[in-house]
């Protein structure tokens, strides 16, 4: 019995360490406040660094991975049709001086031989 007790008061403070490991701090709070919310880049266009239109931003998948991927349509203006494939979120650079998201040494026809996305959901 003694050790069902011991073991409840170490899984009680346990939950409240992992509560207070969530909240963000006054620095991490400026970071996010300073990001791009996922509505603002879906169906951005994405340029190589020669400023080659490759494609347009079409969806975000959040892995289990914990990693963050985004799904692009290769060729396509409207991000809606062309080939569909997933690169990882932090290959792309977001503050380019061009106001544009580059995909450095990135071309369209090496992304078109890249396995198409398919969403299993």
């Amino acid at each position: 019995m003694p050790a069902v007790l011991v073991t409840a008061a170490l899984l009680l403070s346990a939950d409240r360490a992992a509560a207070q490991e969530i909240a963000l701090t006054p620095l991490q709070s400026k970071e996010v406040a300073t990001g791009y919310r996922a509505d603002a880049l879906k169906l951005k266009t994405v340029v190589n660094d020669k400023g080659e239109t490759i494609g347009r931003i079409s969806d975000f998948v959040f892995g289990k991975d914990n990693n963050i991927y985004v799904v692009l349509g290769v060729g396509d203006l409207t991000g809606l049709t062309g080939q569909l494939i997933a690169i990882p979120f932090h290959a792309l650079k977001l503050d380019d001086p061009s106001d544009n998201i580059v995909l450095p040494g990135a071309s369209r026809a090496a992304l078109e031989k890249l396995p198409v996305f398919v969403s299993n959901r």
